[in-house]
């Protein structure tokens, strides 16, 4: 079985084969004729998604990796930051577990009361999953994991000082 390796990106001379970093240098010649991400994030994003854009673009447009071919990741990236938050936010409110009722009518058909019959599991746990490994997915894509990371740092290209855990650090409210 022919196993396919992932390409790394790096220019650093000490850590990597000629041919790899030959590799990287023709990427990021092709890059430099596309556009980079706008910092304003698109109307459609809402609360959390807006201020995760307004966080990652220019922490990625720094990196000269990340373009304009690759908004839509970085748009699925800030939509499921947003799903998981609310997600959280309902599970907080409501629980883990939610009451199941069924309603009791007369013999009109108008409901009179509600029976309750047991619990069901919240539906935001299973969003906030399905959420957190997407954001795992794409922010490794993006290189906002500590290994994809330490791979972009490879590339000796970043002209600013920013670091992507004062991007993405807690503690705002509005993030």
């Amino acid at each position: 079985m022919v196993k396919i390796r992932k390409t790394k990106l790096t220019t650093n001379k000490a850590r990597a084969p000629a041919r790899q970093r030959k590799k990287t240098e023709k990427m990021l010649d092709k890059n430099g004729d596309l556009n980079n991400l706008p910092t304003q994030p698109p109307y459609y994003l809402k609360s959390y998604a807006r201020a995760m854009w307004t966080k990652v673009v220019p922490f990625l447009n720094s990196t000269k990796v990340i373009k304009q071919p690759d908004r839509p990741l970085v748009e699925a990236f800030c939509i499921n930051y947003q799903i998981l938050r609310e997600s959280y936010k309902s599970l907080a409110e409501d629980g883990v577990q939610v009451k199941i009722f069924t309603s009791l009518q007369d013999n009109t058909g108008k409901v009179v009361g509600h029976d309750f019959i047991g619990y069901r599991p919240n539906p935001a746990v299973k969003a906030i999953d399905s959420a957190s490994v997407k954001i795992n997915s794409l922010g490794s894509q993006l290189g906002l994991s500590p290994s994809a990371r330490a791979e972009l740092a490879s590339l000796d290209i970043d002209e600013d000082d920013t670091d992507v855990h004062d991007v993405l650090k807690g503690g705002n409210d509005e993030f």
